[in-house]
């Protein structure tokens, strides 16, 4: 079981506040359920730095009880089983990254890899690209009485620099994409001949 970050559990809907993630929508909203995340990921960090060696069970049983020690109403049973599951194989399951990384600041990550991956997603977060990279959003909105295609007169793609600059990004792309399909086929044809 994956504990990258998605949609914030496999039943969303059940567990209040967690349905969609707001900074996802607008990174300058306010998560309604953050608190009740934030403590569902710290008792996760718990339980996930005693599971070695426990049995599936037991790290249900172990979660259920650091849910109910910070506070926090049971989710469903499948997630339970999900995050269990990812306990049981040495990975905490990570609810979405700004809630580990707040969770990270309190008590540190149960180890060292989760630990250097939150630290890089607050690296990510601090970075602010120079103005300028993107278009405006006047220039990309059309307005609903414009049909694109054959009949519109209006153009899609940046003027300019910004045209050639996302020309070049696919063009490296392309080149890459080639690159790694010729080394898959020399690497096929080697262990063929072999």
């Amino acid at each position: 079981m994956s504990s990258e970050p998605g949609s914030t559990y496999p039943n969303s809907e059940a567990v209040p506040g967690t349905s969609q993630d707001p900074a996802v929508l607008d990174p300058d909203a306010q998560d309604p359920g953050a608190e009740e995340k934030l403590r569902l990921q710290l008792a996760i960090f718990d339980v996930s730095r005693d599971a070695e060696g426990r049995s599936l069970e037991e790290i249900r049983d172990m979660l259920l009880s650091a849910f109910a020690a910070r506070g926090v109403a049971p989710p469903p049973g499948t997630w339970v089983e999900s995050v269990a599951s990812s306990a049981f194989y040495g990975e905490p399951y990570i609810i979405d990254y700004p809630t580990a990384i707040a969770a990270d600041n309190l008590e540190p990550a149960p180890n060292p890899e989760v630990r250097e991956r939150l630290a890089a997603r607050r690296e990510l977060r601090e970075v602010q690209l120079p103005p300028g990279i993107f278009p405006s959003q006047e220039e990309w909105d059309i307005p609903a009485n414009e049909v694109t295609g054959a009949a519109s007169t209006r153009k899609l793609s940046p003027a300019g620099w910004e045209g050639r600059a996302v020309l070049a990004v696919a063009a490296l792309a392309a080149v890459a994409v080639a690159a790694v399909a010729a080394i898959r086929a020399g690497t096929g044809r080697r262990r063929r001949d072999a």
